[in-house]
């Protein structure tokens, strides 16, 4: 069969965004209400139910909800807190923004989660709490990092950024208490979108009047409500904070989004499942892992590793050549060490760094990319990205040939 390629560029993901949205944002527009109004607060509550939390606050980003939660927690200059290096830099840049120091755990390469085994090697004196996250929406193994969280005095603050709708022993991610706080986005590439934005999920009623405050100015609970009849035009500003509020215009894409999500999340499942069967006859890439019944996906990301002595071409030069055929990837993520802050931060903080370094997280760190998978993705366009990447491969094992 002849190889064509594709006429218009593939990305890796797309928002899927409905004529409800639409006209959520038109109602919320012609209310009057566009910025933190009540949708923004039926938001909120739609997201305590779907997640089974007893509260869940929007905010701007889950970069600020995470900041937020560190806040809150009382980080302080030095303390050090357990993490991965494979994920995006945010969730050491708030613990690095709050003066503590990011202690880096290796991978487990199966996973790409943290390795629950690697972790009480790292815990020290300064050591305070645990920043899992749950990579592609795939749960972490949260049953032995409580465990370890538990024996040693240390909260868990769960990045959950990529995990909105997937579970861990049956339960949502976020529902258990046993982790003090967790952490969404709702980016326009997460399974659920409001353009940008983000939400810390907790148990704790004492936790909620602090981060109202901590998102909105230091101003006391339900601040919007001063511009509506039964609100009092008197404030008090009760601690200098951060404006970080979320927007009506959001939860109205939010407040639908919400609503499909379980359905995106298994069209996604059915893609994920699909890419393997595409791929059965190839051995030049490590697939991901489904997952199982105690770790049950979300499948926001299909990451495989290329493995270049078998494709004849590195991760950067495939990423390329695909793109020459209009098929977009990601890479998620070039580990945070690898960034110049990062390199720099950890030759001054070498104790935070393992002995022998992070190989599995290198390793994969140098050969991962992320395949086009989103609800909207049509099986004509998955077959069309696997073409390519069957050109792509047999050009570059051509030039190898030649080479010979």
């Amino acid at each position: 069969m002849s190889y064509t390629r594709r006429e218009s560029f593939l990305p890796f993901t797309r928002p899927v965004i409905g004529q409800e949205e639409i006209a959520e944002i038109i109602d919320s527009i012609e209310s009057g209400w566009i910025t933190t109004g009540p949708k923004a607060a039926r938001f909120e509550g739609e997201l305590q139910r779907y997640n089974e939390v007893r509260h869940c606050l929007a905010m701007n980003s889950a970069t600020t909800a995470q900041e937020i939660s560190l806040q809150c927690l009382g980080l302080r200059q030095g303390d050090e807190v357990l993490t991965t290096s494979l994920t995006w830099v945010s969730t050491l840049s708030t613990v690095v923004l709050q003066g503590g120091v990011p202690v880096l755990v290796d991978i487990d390469p199966k996973t790409l989660n943290m390795d629950p085994a690697r972790l009480e090697a790292a815990i020290t004196p300064r050591t305070v709490g645990i920043i899992p996250v749950h990579l592609t929406g795939l749960p972490c193994p949260m049953e032995a990092i409580w465990k370890v969280a538990e024996r040693h005095g240390l909260w868990v603050v769960e990045d959950a950024a990529q995990a909105m709708g997937a579970r861990y022993a049956g339960r949502k991610i976020g529902s258990d208490r046993r982790s003090v706080m967790t952490v969404y986005s709702f980016h326009p590439n997460k399974n659920l979108t409001t353009g940008e934005g983000g939400a810390i999920a907790f148990h704790d009623q004492a936790l909620a009047s602090r981060i109202q405050r901590l998102r909105f100015h230091g101003i006391e609970r339900d601040a919007w409500k001063r511009q509506s009849k039964e609100g009092s035009l008197h404030i008090d500003v009760e601690e200098p904070a951060r404006k970080a509020n979320f927007m009506d215009l959001q939860a109205a894409i939010g407040l639908h989004q919400l609503k499909k999500l379980d359905g995106f999340n298994a069209r996604r499942g059915e893609l994920f499942r699909r890419y393997f069967k595409l791929f059965r006859d190839m051995d030049e890439f490590l697939l991901p892992w489904e997952g199982d019944a105690v770790h049950e996906h979300c499948f926001h990301l299909f990451i495989a590793r290329v493995l270049p002595e078998k494709a004849g071409l590195s991760r950067d030069a495939f990423v390329q050549a695909l793109k020459e055929e209009n098929i977009g990837s990601g890479i998620h993520y070039r580990p945070a060490h690898w960034h110049s802050f990062y390199k720099d931060f950890y030759e001054r903080h070498a104790h935070a760094l393992p002995k022998k370094g992070l190989p599995h997280t290198d390793w994969s760190g140098e050969r991962l990319l992320s395949l086009p998978l989103w609800p909207g993705l049509t099986e004509e366009d998955q077959d069309q990205v696997v073409e390519a990447i069957r050109h792509v491969l047999s050009q570059a094992r051509a030039r190898r040939q030649v080479k010979v």
